[in-house]
């Protein structure tokens, strides 16, 4: 079979880790609880239901300033190892005063917030490197239609779980409500473009005549 195949959608870039999916090191938050100083201290994550799903052993170090992770990898049809990964920080100031921290990608050496796990030998890396990217750059264009489609019936709803479609919210200028009223108009207009266009493609890939 050809490249794509059969797959609605080929010529897309194939999978990817998601960043919403993924083992995510923040050096904002550890700056934000006041953990970037010399000590050790441990770091899990959980997922949504509250259970863990990974953790690390950290262990900030100085001069030069860094942040070691130690953990336990275990490599495709492997025994467990363990791996402590470097993270070296810098500094960026602030507009009003004050610094901003970062690590220093150990793969490519780029400036980043966050390191993920998934770096050759087990080892954390910024988004590039391992090649993470969002969920949302994943979406087709309905779905990405659709998202922003919502996102402005939200501003539309005043917290209610929907928006009917016809009143303006308490306090909302005429102006504006009939601008974003006008903005999802066109979305859906748009979407039914797409949809057109995405049937047509498939019934053509199926040989059937319209």
């Amino acid at each position: 079979m050809g490249t794509g195949g059969m797959r609605y959608g080929a010529g897309r870039p194939g999978w990817k880790r998601k960043a919403e999916q993924s083992l995510a090191f923040d050096v904002r938050q550890i700056a934000k609880k006041g953990l970037l100083r010399r000590g050790a201290f441990s770091w899990q994550w959980s997922n949504n239901y509250g259970e863990k799903i990974g953790s690390v052993g950290v262990r900030v170090a100085g001069d030069p300033e860094r942040v070691i992770l130690a953990y336990q990898w275990t490599p495709y049809n492997g025994e467990p190892r363990h791996v402590e990964c470097s993270l070296w920080i810098a500094h960026s100031p602030c507009n009003y005063g004050g610094s901003r921290p970062w690590f220093l990608c150990p793969s490519c050496g780029r400036r980043c917030a966050l390191v993920y796990y998934g770096a050759p030998g087990g080892r954390y890396a910024c988004r590039r490197c391992v090649r993470v990217t969002y969920l949302s750059q994943c979406d087709d264009e309905m779905a990405r239609l659709w998202r922003r489609q919502r996102k402005l019936e939200r501003k539309l709803a005043e917290g209610a779980d929907e928006w009917n479609g016809w009143e303006r919210p308490k306090g909302m200028h005429q102006k504006t409500f009939d601008r974003l009223r006008n903005q999802i108009w066109e979305l859906e207009m748009r979407r039914d473009e797409v949809f057109e266009t995405q049937a047509a493609s498939l019934l053509g890939r199926l040989g059937v005549l319209i």
